[in-house]
């Protein structure tokens, strides 16, 4: 059992998510950075989608009441270490308030944490009230059960740890790539010159919904309706004053707004961990690219199952 001390700024549950009920309404969620959570929870022996906790700038102090194996992958944590499996005595104090190098930090408990299903996941929701604890952020007092773990370790801590290429490009000045919009022909060609060659801030207003960006606004040539349609993670939406919202995790399932982009599917990661000041940059890129950029992405994940079954492969005949 792990008692949550302090539950940071907003800490929330989060697998995977929903996907598949878009068209009933119902936003995939999920964690903001999936690729992080599933590098955590391989390292720890887990499913990929299994439940883990989401930290969002200001992380958690967790109290373990048993021993466990853990776990993070993301941001990073002041005093923690990343993309290694650690061991956790029962009676620890786990402090991950200060959150560096990105947003979000993924924490993964050997066994996942149990939660109630809706629509298959136990992601948080916010906005519909969704599992998690009954759909909300940690607060002081909780208690976290996980369930059995799937591997079982040696009682003793690991000092190898994945190498950081898994994780996208930290600093403060990011690029993300793009693909062209399906409104993208209805801003003029000086426009699409600024969205390409200017630097936008992150403001302080981003969420789970969307990453909101301060810049030179990209208004229309001339006002035009649209019917709301799909929206996409990573669509990035031209609201009529001109300042652009990257769509997110809990984004709606319809948007109204001009999309006069779509950032890749490989560049998740990167919208997930901007943090507020931040500065962005958008790349065009082809199709061809996006597919050879996330295979890229999986192979390397291929590559870390592969080492890590090795290594406890090893340590089992020693």
């Amino acid at each position: 059992m792990i008692e949550v001390i302090k539950p940071g700024l907003s800490t929330t549950l989060q697998d995977l998510g929903r996907p598949g009920w878009q068209a009933q309404g119902v936003s995939v969620g999920g964690a903001a950075d999936p690729l992080a959570l599933r590098i955590a929870n391989t390292i720890v022996g887990n499913r990929e989608d299994a439940v883990g906790l989401e930290c969002a700038l200001v992380g958690p102090v967790l109290r373990f009441h048993v021993p466990m194996w853990i776990a993070l992958a993301g941001a990073c944590a002041v005093g923690q270490p990343s993309l290694r499996r650690l061991y956790i005595a029962a009676g620890t104090d786990l402090s991950l308030v200060e959150i560096t190098r990105g947003a979000r930090l993924y924490l993964a408990l050997a066994g996942g944490v149990q939660s109630p299903l809706v629509l298959g996941s136990a992601s948080t929701s916010a906005y519909s009230g969704w599992p998690g604890l009954a759909g909300r952020a940690l607060r002081a007092g909780d208690r976290l059960q996980t369930a059995a773990p799937r591997l079982s370790f040696p009682a003793r801590q690991t000092y190898w740890s994945a190498s950081f290429r898994f994780l996208p490009s930290q600093g403060t000045a990011k690029t993300l790539r793009v693909l062209s919009g399906p409104q993208w022909e209805w801003f003029s060609e000086t426009v699409r010159r600024t969205f390409l060659g200017e630097s936008y801030g992150v403001s302080g207003r981003s969420d789970r919904m969307g990453v909101r960006l301060q810049g030179s606004p990209l208004l229309l040539a001339e006002p035009r309706g649209l019917i709301s349609e799909g929206v996409a993670f990573g669509s990035v939406q031209v609201p009529p004053d001109g300042q652009l919202i990257v769509l997110s995790a809990e984004r709606q399932t319809l948007g109204g707004y001009p999309k006069i982009a779509n950032v890749i599917t490989a560049d998740r990661s990167i919208v997930a961990q901007l943090r507020p000041g931040d500065r962005v940059r958008f790349e065009m890129t082809s199709p061809q690219t996006a597919y050879e950029l996330l295979g890229r992405q999986e192979r390397a994940l291929t590559t870390l199952r592969a080492g890590l079954a090795a290594n406890d492969r090893d340590h089992d005949t020693h």
